[in-house]
């Protein structure tokens, strides 16, 4: 199902005074810790002529990309996701994986990897990684809290201390390197929502913010790689 996604580029004082306010009317996420916070660290993918960099840049009406997503550095919850971007919503596709599932993409056994499994989005990822010759570019890692509403199905969420690998392409490597991708104080808001988003949230979010931004973790970080 598609959601929709606003999103802003705050500064650490606002978000700060936003999520004493919402944490009145909205639970943090159950798997975050007493604050809300839990750490996210993406691998992404892109193909040999970085399609998925360049629909992002040109602001293709429609796109994919491709990542694998871990919570807290754990080995525990490892998953292969697509996201899929139409104009101004989007979806989100996911898939399980095991570790050795995930060496195997890291050590590109694209055929080997398809022949493991019937999961679906797990044999697209394959053909289309055969095909465009998919390859890990950057690991986008930040400390996220989040704020859920039920009703709408909806999620505010402030991405703090957003960085990115300076070379490595393993999530489990413990020499891997990262580097800021904004300025200090900076902070990404992200509040999605499927249906309707309830008023008294969205004037919660605008009173705040300023206007609306097309804002990319992927092609932040890739953009300061260069």
């Amino acid at each position: 199902m598609y959601r929709n996604e606003l999103k802003y580029i705050i500064d650490s004082n606002t978000a700060q005074v936003m999520s004493r306010r919402i944490q009145h009317v909205c639970p943090y996420d159950q798997n975050s810790d007493d604050q809300g916070f839990y750490q996210v660290t993406s691998l992404y993918f892109d193909d040999y002529s970085n399609s998925a960099l360049g629909d992002n840049i040109i602001g293709q009406m429609k796109r994919k990309k491709y990542r694998i997503r871990i919570y807290n550095g754990g080995q525990k919850h490892i998953r292969l996701e697509k996201k899929v971007k139409h104009n101004q919503v989007g979806f989100k596709a996911s898939a399980k994986l095991t570790f050795e599932q995930y060496q195997m993409i890291i050590n590109g056994e694209y055929e080997k990897l398809r022949m493991s499994s019937d999961e679906e989005l797990i044999q697209e990822f394959c053909l289309d990684g055969i095909r465009r010759k998919l390859k890990p570019k950057v690991i986008v890692d930040y400390d996220r809290q989040t704020f859920v509403y039920n009703y709408g199905d909806v999620r505010v969420t402030f991405d703090h201390d957003i960085r990115h690998s300076t070379h490595g392409q393993d999530l489990f490597d413990s020499n891997n390197l990262y580097v800021p991708a904004l300025e200090p104080n900076q902070v990404i808001l992200e509040v999605k929502y499927t249906g309707f988003l309830p008023m008294h949230i969205k004037n919660l979010v605008q009173q705040n913010v300023a206007k609306r931004q097309s804002v990319s973790k992927y092609t932040l970080c890739r953009s300061k790689q260069y």
